[in-house]
């Protein structure tokens, strides 16, 4: 094994006092590891022989995929694509396609029934916008907005649906607009956040005992805004339609000690300026919501859609993320999309190849665990991720573009599996 010497000027003789060798190290830091209660292959994490439950840092924990859903043609694309678990195991994925030019959208419906090796689709439902999934009392819901709110409920994993009820009606105040994002369900209510019309936040509640598909259980929050601060706006990128068509949207709800938090996507300077999110404190008093901005907060990958999964056996948060590498056009500005402009809602610095797994004690602050997947080029993508404990593994659902030349327009909806994720943590909880 070779050795490794000091930084000094003078090399140090084999035998000499000073000289650390790897081996003594690794064999130094597990004994400290070992009195903090951190394991052996957390600190060598190089030595990856040892613990074959992990998986080093240069490599994806989910790079391979099974793909679930796939454009029909190159004239339509994948939107924002939803995960759930049912209890006896069976994986559903709803995933809305949308024409590029004719306004054509329908919801494509897919189960696996052996841990997403294989993928059945059993049920198309035509002319919605935006889906997200929910189990609940073993009955699987399906939300859809862009028309207000509708609920619809299979009894029969997924192949059949009832008849959609409006449980929020849009009107000139507020338009629901969510996606699979983190919910919570506390002291009997289900908590969703929604924004309306990318600009403002609000939340969405349900009294369960009432039943999900009765408007009269259904109530939803004030409209929260997020300001932008001029410090966080790069004088050389200007966003200009940016900052007023996309500002915070696709919230996150996290129960942390009891303060239930929205963690929002914050859109700034049309991306140039990353890895920020919107917080807003949540209160619900005698059924009625309240909603109110706190703060910007750095959060890895904000810029994009995130999605936050509270793990009750680790009694941590972790979330999937886009870490973005090349903000502000620094580095290969001609290679990103050849031939193609930005538009309001496709920025030439946005980056989402590369999906990174964090883990947290209070939602905000984050650890890297790994990476998930990565893409090559700017035009492709793994991104909008929703994901579910499975076991020990979680069980996650990217929209991908591979093949569409774009990387918003994905065109598959991708199955991965990051195995153990547990033992990609280090013992970070402060002891008393």
């Amino acid at each position: 094994m070779n050795e490794s010497k000091p930084n000094t000027n003078q090399p140090l003789q084999p035998g000499s006092p000073n000289l650390v060798t790897r081996r003594h190290f690794l064999q130094s830091a597990a004994a400290l590891s070992s009195l903090a209660g951190v394991t052996t292959s957390a600190v060598a994490a190089d030595d990856a022989g040892k613990d074959k439950s992990r998986t080093p840092l240069n490599q994806s924990l989910g790079q391979d995929y099974v793909v679930v859903t796939q454009v029909p043609d190159k004239e339509h694309f994948i939107h924002d694509p939803a995960l759930t678990i049912l209890p006896n195991g069976c994986l559903i994925v709803a995933a809305p396609v949308w024409g590029r030019k004719k306004k054509t959208r329908a919801i494509y419906v897919s189960r696996s029934k052996d841990g997403g090796k294989t993928w059945t689709k059993v049920c198309e439902k035509p002319d919605w916008d935006d889906v997200a999934l929910y189990v609940h009392d073993g009955r699987l819901y399906m939300f859809t907005t862009g028309k207000g709110l509708s609920v619809s409920a299979s009894d029969d994993e997924g192949t059949s649906w009832t008849e959609p009820v409006e449980v929020i009606k849009a009107d000139q105040e507020f338009k629901p607009n969510g996606i699979q994002t983190g919910m919570v369900v506390k002291d009997g209510w289900l908590y969703w956040p929604n924004s309306n019309a990318f600009q403002k936040m609000a939340v969405v509640a349900c009294e369960l005992k009432k039943g999900l598909l009765n408007p009269e259980a259904w109530i939803h929050s004030n409209l929260a805004e997020m300001p932008i601060p001029d410090a966080l706006v790069s004088g050389s990128f200007t966003d200009g339609l940016g900052a007023t068509i996309m500002r915070t949207l696709e919230g996150n709800l996290v129960d942390v000690y009891g303060r239930m938090l929205v963690i929002a996507r914050a859109c700034i300077n049309l991306y140039g300026t990353q890895n920020m999110a919107a917080i807003y404190d949540l209160k619900n008093e005698n059924g009625k919501l309240t909603l109110k901005f706190t703060q910007l907060y750095p959060v890895p990958g904000g810029q994009c859609m995130f999605y936050i999964l509270w793990d009750e056996p680790s009694r941590l948060f972790w979330m999937a993320s886009n870490y973005a590498t090349n903000s502000q056009d620094l580095i290969h500005a001609a290679e990103r999309l050849p031939d193609s402009k930005p538009s309001p809602w496709h920025s030439l610095r946005e980056d989402r190849r590369i999906l990174m797994l964090s883990y947290s004690l209070d939602a905000l602050n984050w650890f890297q665990a790994g990476c998930i997947a990565k893409a090559e080029k700017m035009s492709k993508s793994f991104m909008y991720p929703s994901m579910v404990i499975d076991g020990d593994d979680i069980a996650l659902l990217s929209r991908t573009g591979r093949d569409s030349g774009d990387y918003h327009d994905a065109d598959l909806a991708t199955f991965h599996r990051v195995r153990n994720f547990r033992s990609l943590a280090m013992d970070i909880r402060p002891k008393l």
